[in-house]
């Protein structure tokens, strides 16, 4: 049975960067971005470069600390636990992955699923583990390498 779809940004050199121009072309395509994270530090980060980008405005976001999904916002920052996987309300929301965990293992996987990655031999590891885990659970795997791209 296909899952949903798995895709892998590696070697990326400025995550934070990288989140928003994400986060950006998931929103003007019509969906909305589940950014995930297992550090509410980094979040943090990502909210305060979220206020910034784009330069000319910023994105639309707000954090979700669980109860109903935000509906109003087209990006929604949450942090938790590998067994706190939250299920994404449908399928025009957009998991953007930042932490360890694996989500083809959420109770209900959402049909995509975006992965940075970035330059360190430790960080591609992981991405090697997530990926061999997306594609026994069903998901189609699309990797983008980054490297040497701005």
């Amino acid at each position: 049975m296909d899952m949903g779809k798995a895709t892998f940004y590696t070697h990326v050199a400025d995550r934070s960067r990288f989140i928003c121009r994400l986060s950006q072309r998931v929103v003007e395509s019509g969906g909305r971005v589940l950014v995930w994270s297992d550090s509410v530090g980094e979040l943090e980060r990502v909210d305060a470069d979220l206020w910034r980008f784009p330069p000319e405005g910023f994105l639309p976001h707000e954090f979700w600390q669980g109860g109903a999904y935000p509906s109003d916002v087209p990006v929604v920052l949450a942090a938790g636990v590998s067994d706190g996987l939250l299920s994404v309300p449908d399928s025009s929301v957009v998991v953007l992955n930042l932490s360890p965990y694996f989500w083809c293992q959420a109770a209900t996987p959402p049909d995509r699923v975006l992965e940075i990655v970035g330059e360190s031999l430790e960080e591609l590891a992981e991405a090697r583990d997530r990926f061999r885990a997306y594609k026994a659970s069903g998901f189609e795997i699309e990797h983008h390498t980054m490297q040497g791209k701005a």
